[in-house]
């Protein structure tokens, strides 16, 4: 009788466990840290990328006991060459399954190795004292139970590459953080593909650029839902080019391929 009851004890604590698991599993959601590009007028830009950490939601789905969550960037090298993330390009820094709730905070965590081409000619990249405080940023996705989430580290090198004269330049990072499924896709191309002219998409609060690539395709992502104004800066042989769009949230915009005007003698 004895045996009888310790295996039934057993058999109850058993389902309890695979209950908590169960539960535990329920709780859970998994994101994934990409790492695109806002290009300057650089050859090569880069830097060393050891991972990023993100402060998810605590053990009751809020700020209480939340910790910081490390993910390291595993590859074969930890050198990035980020001006190539342009026009679709993106980098999977990591992914991790984290307790469901309110992401707040992440951090991009780069190593000591930064430097640009130029003309052929490496120039490193030197930082400020508050380098490491520019690379953490606040960002608020309420993440759900069983839900996976892309989220996306957009380093705007225009702004961050700063020439410091004398032949040196300082990395100020200018980072802005966004979850792809509340935002929207601006892309497009522009012929001739080799002229490669600086695209901006301006609203009535912000202003972000892009570069076109190899291809003459260009892509902005991370758009919140505004009107647009879109404008092409050709070089001094051609035209610029402007014109007006509306993106809704979680759409993607395709603007036909544009032929950039000659000036006229």
């Amino acid at each position: 009788m004895n045996k009888l009851y310790l295996f039934l004890w057993m058999g109850m604590f058993s389902g309890l466990c695979m209950s908590c698991d169960d539960a535990a599993s329920e709780n859970r959601s998994l994101v994934n840290i990409l790492l695109v590009d806002a290009p300057g007028d650089f050859d090569q830009v880069w830097i060393e990328v050891l991972g990023v950490e993100i402060l998810p939601a605590g053990s009751r789905g809020n700020a209480e006991n939340a910790s910081w969550v490390n993910i390291p960037y595993q590859a074969a090298s930890n050198m990035v060459r980020i001006s190539d993330l342009v026009n679709e390009e993106r980098l999977l820094i990591g992914r991790t399954e984290i307790q469901s709730g309110t992401v707040s905070k992440i951090r991009l965590l780069l190593g000591s190795q930064l430097y640009l081409i130029q003309d052929e000619n490496r120039i490193d990249l030197s930082t400020d004292s508050d380098f490491e405080e520019k690379l953490e940023v606040e960002i608020n996705v309420n993440a759900l139970p069983g839900n996976s989430y892309d989220i996306y580290l957009d380093f705007d090198l225009a702004r961050s590459v700063v020439n410091t004269g004398n032949g040196n330049f300082l990395l100020d990072p200018r980072i802005r953080v966004f979850e792809s499924a509340v935002s929207a896709v601006i892309r497009g191309s522009i012929l001739p593909r080799n002229e490669r002219p600086h695209v901006y998409v301006s609203s009535n609060t912000d202003t972000l650029t892009t570069l076109t690539g190899e291809n003459g395709g260009y892509y902005l992502q991370g758009l919140p839902p505004n009107d647009y104004r879109i404008t092409i800066d050709a070089p001094s042989n051609y035209l610029d080019t402007a014109f007006n769009v509306s993106v809704k949230e979680d759409t993607l915009l395709t603007i036909p391929a544009i032929t950039l005007r000659p000036q006229m003698p």
